[in-house]
């Protein structure tokens, strides 16, 4: 009984020495401790601090930067430069187009008095024709007639006049008589008595014959001779119109 009551007591008389705590190893030195040693290796220190070393960093990306600047430069000067050559040659080709359009207009003003003289000259014509329409060649007309004359019968008189038509009830148509624009009193001469039959078939084939206006008559006697009047008619088939021919030409 008495032992085991002394037991405890001694246990209590012994101090109790602290342990010590085991320090945590550094990840540096787990590596190290795992790098296997290299004998015999070319020594190398590495002396440089960071900042160097993040300072030729620095450099390389600011030389990368300045590269794709200059090139974004070189092509924006490359665009703008190309915009201003094709806005310049628009520009000179405009310029050539107004040039081109106000030596026209100069030479329009050139031509400008030769198209009224010749405006002027085509109304001329254009009048003459109209003023010609009715116009007939008496000097060949009467020649043509004298081609129908029988022998022995000379023209002592011829006078042309023109017809006017009448107006209203003035106006009287005779169905037996063609339409006449004009009339050719004719007197002529014959020491015997004439074949005026003869001579109207020969009238008839004239140009512009439209008969023979009644009375037609002959008078004299063998001793004095004789007399013959008629009236010839004439249409418009005697119209020359000559001018109109050369327009048409």
């Amino acid at each position: 009984m008495t032992a085991t009551a002394q037991a405890p007591a001694k246990e209590a008389q012994e101090p109790q020495t602290p342990k010590a705590s085991k320090a945590p190893k550094s990840s540096s030195g787990r590596k190290a401790a795992s790098a296997p040693l290299a004998i015999g290796g070319t020594p190398r220190a590495d002396l440089l601090p960071p900042e160097v070393r993040a300072a030729y960093k620095g450099k390389a990306v600011v030389r990368m930067l300045v590269i794709l600047v200059v090139t974004v430069a070189v092509i924006v000067a490359g665009g703008v430069g190309y915009a201003t050559l094709r806005s310049i040659t628009s520009q000179t080709v405009l310029q050539l187009e107004r040039d081109r359009s106000l030596d026209l207009l100069a030479r329009q003003l050139d031509f400008a008095e030769a198209r009224q003289i010749a405006n002027k000259v085509d109304a001329a014509i254009a009048a003459r024709a109209l003023a010609t329409t009715t116009e007939i060649d008496w000097r060949a007309y009467l020649d043509e007639v004298s081609t129908t004359l029988p022998d022995g019968v000379g023209l002592t008189q011829l006078v042309i006049a023109p017809v006017v038509a009448a107006e209203g009830a003035e106006a009287v148509e005779n169905p037996l008589q063609q339409a006449a624009v004009a009339t050719i009193t004719i007197t002529a001469t014959s020491v015997t008595v004439p074949d005026v039959e003869a001579w109207f078939d020969d009238l008839a084939g004239i140009t512009g014959f439209a008969g023979i206006a009644p009375p037609a008559t002959v008078a004299g006697s063998p001793a004095d001779g004789y007399i013959v009047s008629l009236e010839l008619l004439v249409n418009d088939e005697a119209y020359s119109l000559r001018f109109q021919n050369e327009e048409e030409e």
